[in-house]
This record gives C-alpha cells, sequence and structure tokens, in this order.
C-alpha cells in the first residue's frame, strides 16, 4: 500500500507540474527562490501562509523535489470513502475549535503521527495560520506548528535534527483568475533544537517565542499590506507602473522574481506612507479609484493609455489572428470542454473565492487529461495511424496554448481599437489622471524593502 500510496503520489505530482503549473503562470525553476536550501538528510516542516484553499498545497507541494505529507483541516475527512482517500496519498487531519471543541483531543493523534513522520526523516507542511483567507497579510499563527516541531524534538531529546522552513506563496491580487503570475519564497531553514534551552526551562515560553520568530521569517517572503483598505490600491499600482519601476530598480518585468521585489516594494511604501501620512494614501486611493473606474465604463486597460504601438498594435493583430486561424480553431475545439465545464462547476459550487482556483484548477487537470485520452482514442479507432495519432497527440496542447495565447491578443487587439475609437478629449483626461496618479506615486515610493 505505501508503494502504491508513492506511485499515485508521483502521478499527482507529475499531473501538476505539467498542467496546473499552466494555470498559473508559474515554473519551480524560474518562479521560486530558496529550494535549494531545503535538507534531504533529515526531517523538515514546511510553514507556509494559506490564502488559496487546497491550491497552496498542491502549488507548494509539486513545486518541491521532497515528498511531502500535508495537515489539511478536519472537515474534508467527514466522509470516510474521501478520508481513506486522504490518508492514502498522504493527507493528516488537524482539528480545529471551528469543526467542534469535542474533537479537539483528536490532535494528540495527529501530533504524535507526525511526530513519528518526522522520526522517519520525512517533509511535512503545515499552513501556520490556522485558517485560509484570500489576503496579502500573515494572520497571528497559531501554536499548533511549535507544538508539533518542538513536541517531536522533545519526544527524541532534541536529537532529531528538525529543520523548519518558512515559506511564501504569493498570488497576485486575483488569485482565483486563470494564468495569473504566482512566486514562491522559501526563506533560510533554522533548527528547533535552537530553543532546547529555552524549552527545557519554559515549555510555554520556547513555544511562544519560536511562534513569534517563526512569524517574522514568514514574513519576510511575503508580499504584506498591512491594512486591508490599501488592498485595491497596490493591486491599480501594480497594474499601472510595475513594468516601470521594476525596470528602474530590478531588472526585468517578464521576470517573476523581479515583480515579486517590486510588488513588495510597492507594498512597504504604500504601508509606510500610511503610518506616516495617511491623508496623502486616501487621496491617491481616490484618485486611482476614480481612474479605474473610468476605465472600466469604457471596458480599457491601463496599458493603452500609455501604448505606443496603437496603430501598428491593431495591424499586426489582424495579421496574426490571421496566420494563426487554423490552429486557434483546432485548439478551442479540442480543449473548450475542460477549460469551460470547471470554470462553470466552480462558478455554480463554489460560496467562498479562496476556493475557486482549487476547484476550477484541480478538476481542469483531470478532466484535459480524460478528454485528450478519450479524443485520442477516437482518432486512433478512426484513422489507424501511429503517425496520425502522435502528431494529434502533440497538436493538441501545443494548439491549446496557442488558442489562449491569440485569445489575449485578440482581447488586446480590441482593446486598441476601443481606445482608438474614443473622442481625443476623453483620450486627453485619461492621460491626465494617470500622469497625475503617477506624479503622486513618484512622490511617495521609495522603492527600499
Amino acid at each position: 500500500m505505501r508503494i502504491l500510496g508513492y506511485v499515485f503520489y508521483r502521478y499527482l505530482w507529475i499531473s501538476f507540474n505539467t498542467l496546473l503549473f499552466y494555470f498559473y503562470r508559474f515554473s519551480p525553476r524560474r518562479h521560486t527562490s530558496g529550494m535549494e536550501r531545503i535538507p534531504t538528510d533529515r526531517p523538515v516542516i514546511f510553514c507556509s501562509n494559506h490564502p488559496n484553499a487546497f491550491m497552496d498545497a498542491l502549488m507548494l507541494g509539486s513545486a518541491v523535489k521532497r515528498r511531502t505529507w500535508f495537515l489539511a483541516r478536519s472537515d474534508v475527512f467527514r466522509k470516510k470513502a474521501l478520508a481513506k482517500f486522504l490518508s492514502f496519498i498522504g493527507i493528516i487531519p488537524i482539528y480545529r475549535l471551528l469543526e467542534g471543541a469535542e474533537n479537539l483531543s483528536k490532535n494528540d493523534e495527529t501530533f504524535d503521527k507526525c511526530s513519528a513522520m518526522l522520526e522517519e526523516n520525512k517533509a511535512i507542511l503545515i499552513f501556520s495560520e490556522g485558517l485560509c483567507v484570500q489576503e496579502r497579510r500573515l494572520r497571528k499563527l497559531k501554536k499548533g506548528t511549535a507544538r508539533i516541531a518542538l513536541g517531536s524534538e522533545a519526544k527524541n531529546n532534541f536529537n532529531l535534527n528538525l529543520t523548519i522552513i518558512p515559506a511564501g506563496i504569493n498570488y497576485s491580487s486575483t488569485p482565483w483568475k486563470f494564468r495569473k503570475p504566482l512566486y514562491i519564497s522559501l526563506g533560510e531553514p533554522f533548527a528547533v533544537k535552537d530553543y532546547e534551552a529555552l524549552y527545557r526551562e519554559s515549555p510555554a515560553r520556547a513555544m511562544n517565542q519560536f511562534t513569534r520568530d517563526l512569524e517574522d521569517r514568514m514574513r519576510e517572503q511575503l508580499v504584506i499590506i498591512e491594512h486591508k483598505e490599501n488592498d485595491e490600491l497596490v493591486a491599480q499600482l501594480e497594474e499601472m507602473f510595475m513594468r516601470k519601476w521594476t525596470v528602474e530598480k530590478y531588472g526585468d518585468p517578464r521576470n517573476q522574481a523581479d515583480t515579486y521585489h517590486t510588488s513588495k516594494a510597492i507594498a512597504h511604501f504604500v504601508n509606510e506612507t500610511t503610518k506616516r501620512e495617511p491623508e496623502k494614501i486616501a487621496a491617491l486611493r481616490d484618485k486611482a479609484q476614480t481612474y479605474f473606474s473610468k476605465l472600466e465604463e469604457l471596458r480599457l486597460r491601463d496599458w493603452l493609455v500609455t501604448d505606443t504601438k496603437r496603430t501598428g498594435g491593431i495591424i499586426a493583430g489582424v495579421l496574426l489572428a490571421l496566420l494563426t486561424l487554423p490552429f486557434w480553431l483546432f485548439g478551442v475545439i479540442t480543449n473548450y470542454v475542460p477549460y469551460k465545464i470547471p470554470w462553470l462547476i466552480q462558478k455554480k459550487i463554489v460560496k467562498n473565492i479562496e476556493w475557486s482556483a482549487s476547484v476550477n484548477g484541480t478538476i481542469a487537470v483531470y478532466l484535459w487529461q480524460f478528454y485528450w485520452l478519450l479524443q485520442s482514442l477516437v482518432v486512433a479507432l478512426v484513422f489507424r495511424n501511429w503517425y496520425v495519432l502522435g502528431a494529434f497527440m502533440i497538436a493538441v496542447p501545443a494548439c491549446g496554448m496557442i488558442a489562449q495565447w491569440n485569445s489575449v491578443r485578440l482581447k488586446k487587439l480590441f482593446g486598441r481599437i476601443r481606445y482608438s475609437n474614443l473622442p481625443a478629449n476623453e483620450r486627453k483626461d485619461l492621460a491626465e489622471m494617470r500622469s497625475e496618479i503617477e506624479r503622486e506615486g513618484e512622490e511617495l515610493k521609495g522603492l527600499k524593502v
């Protein structure tokens, strides 16, 4: 059973690496930092923020090369069949007060199981906030991580060599949307043994100190917007100035490592200015809101206001659409069902935004594989030719990517046309509004993190 579980885990790992990573603009090689810090010769606990339901576990677990077990809230284990499957693939229940105070005692069994796994040099992922909330902040950490880490070391006389790795999963301001960027940052590992002396003196003080230290280390890996009322402002400033400010300070706006640092810098100067001069941030919020409301009313995006390729862009867009039309049509026909149905399902059943990407993305992973194999079977039965079958199986994902790419280009083309058709005075008003926001943003930003 253990071998079968490992094989199935590897199947999931490969599936998510090849398909789910396309749901976001994400590559473990290019869009992560600190992966080289993960030790392979000792037990590890990854401690992460938790904004995006079980998508967080899928993305971080698939990005690291070590086999990883996860702690998940106990209410998903209520159905016996599902509970067996979750246990089979390496998910362990954690009981919270929200699931009933009478169940909290069951955590003793969970903690014992975690200790046993760590004694076998395994890796565990814990969402130390204990709650899933879609925001670019870090909530106060629960003490469960400290209890597992320090309890496991104490049980082994602090000879376990357990390593803690603080992790930050950084989505964009709209993590529920398809093809949005994602960046995962792993901080400097630290040893639980460092708390041995304090634990022997006072376990409670050691747990409190461990939790505070972990929280500080996790915050360093995240884009933190301290005040909820600034969430939209930071997202708007990112949309308007991400490219320009990344080029000025960090380098390549196409490199998500650089844009991650720019996002941290934008959030930082908004946080600091809110503390010192809240009236300036309030004024900037109002101006940005007015500007983006106008754009939404006209069905435009910010980049169109500064677009220098308007006429050439329209001509190039039309030519590209014509040249890629056959591939676009084939890609849409063969990929539309696994693209659209998961989106419709999540729209119907998901009540909380935190679950949108998880439901949409995971259904799409399995439905796409099934639909691809089903279409391939039909082609094999009809043509009975290995070359035709091979060409079809390669063409489906390739043309699907072309279709997605072309759809983005077509949206840009229509945006350019709409903007070009605006009266000159409206275009001038938008440009002036944007310039004023940029001037104020340049005055406020320090871009120092």
